[in-house]
């Protein structure tokens, strides 16, 4: 019995250790200085996270659009929004947030602390002290909501689109949630994981136009310190209804722009909190589009924002 036992012990160690050597971390590239310099687009703003990729055109403008992305694609989610308010004049500034594109992947606890203290950071470091018009799209609808609530003097207007944040949380865990090492290597070889760049086209309404946009997503998968930063984001995201609430009671205006089709922040499951928590948000439903409605509505998207927001409230 003891001999059977031993045996079982070994097979299971030598299953185990087998397991660990399949196991290959897609994860390869580190951002460091060889990295950054490899960049030939925009710029980097040492933080004091790490370092900050922006864009950042149109800087004597009177107006400005700051641009905040989601979940997990990077600033170029928002290239048709930023290229249409450069040639209209207005200045425009995109940033990758921490843990996605090409800033920094530190290892810390990515919360609305995190990406709102990011944003001010960058805001006082190019010298900003005008309002701003601030957009966040998807979970960077958490960022502004955080952003806004903290600095209000600051908003010239806030605009959500297909934002998260307006779900119905109960605060039932204490706060920050740190992240394990075995926690990170289970997620990565999650079939979650391994199928997020094909996931990507499910944020269309109709993904035929956007031939390519997953394997764009693919290269990010590459950089280290990816999956922690998406794991520990979505660990970390309790309620902001009392900051909602804050933000109404400011005044300040505040528009929603949503895709009637999408399927990641569905309009009918959050419509209601999002009207009551701020019941003066002028909210804009475009059809046939899904969770990107800057992308698949194009033409009205830009005439929303432009012409019926940005210009007539500045």
């Amino acid at each position: 019995m003891q001999r059977l036992t031993f045996t079982c012990l070994v097979l299971l160690f030598l299953i185990g250790c087998a397991t660990k050597e399949k196991f290959n971390d897609p994860e390869t590239i580190l951002k460091d200085n060889a990295f950054r310099a490899t960049i030939k687009t925009g710029n980097f703003a040492k933080l004091s996270a790490g370092y900050t990729y922006y864009e950042f055109e149109n800087q004597e403008a009177d107006t400005l659009l700051v641009m905040v992305h989601g979940f997990s694609v990077p600033s170029y989610i928002w290239d048709s929004t930023y290229y249409a308010a450069l040639s209209r004049g207005y200045g425009a500034l995109r940033y990758d947030v921490y843990g996605r594109g090409y800033s920094d992947n530190p290892d810390v606890v990515y919360d609305v602390a995190l990406y709102s203290g990011q944003l001010h950071e960058l805001l006082n470091e190019l010298n900003i002290d005008k309002k701003i018009n601030l957009l966040g799209l998807s979970n960077g609808g958490r960022t502004i909501t955080a952003f806004a609530f903290q600095y209000p003097d600051r908003i010239q207007n806030l605009i959500y689109v297909d934002a998260a944040g307006f779900e119905t949380i109960t605060n039932d865990k204490e706060y920050p949630v740190m992240v394990s090492e075995q926690e990170i290597q289970n997620f990565k070889q999650s079939e979650g994981y391994t199928s997020m760049a094909s996931g990507q086209l499910d944020d269309f309404y109709d993904p035929s136009p956007f031939t390519g946009w997953d394997t764009r997503y693919e290269k990010m998968m590459k950089y280290k310190g990816f999956a922690r930063a998406l794991l520990s984001t979505r660990m970390n995201s309790p309620s902001l209804e009392n900051e909602q609430r804050k933000i109404a009671e400011s005044g300040m205006p505040v528009f929603a722009l949503w895709g009637a089709h999408d399927k990641v922040v569905k309009l009918d499951e959050v419509r209601a909190n999002l009207m009551e928590r701020i019941p003066d948000v002028e909210l804009f439903v475009l059809p046939n589009a899904g969770h990107l409605p800057q992308m698949e509505q194009t033409k009205m998207f830009n005439s929303i924002l432009f012409d019926q927001i940005i210009c007539c409230t500045r």
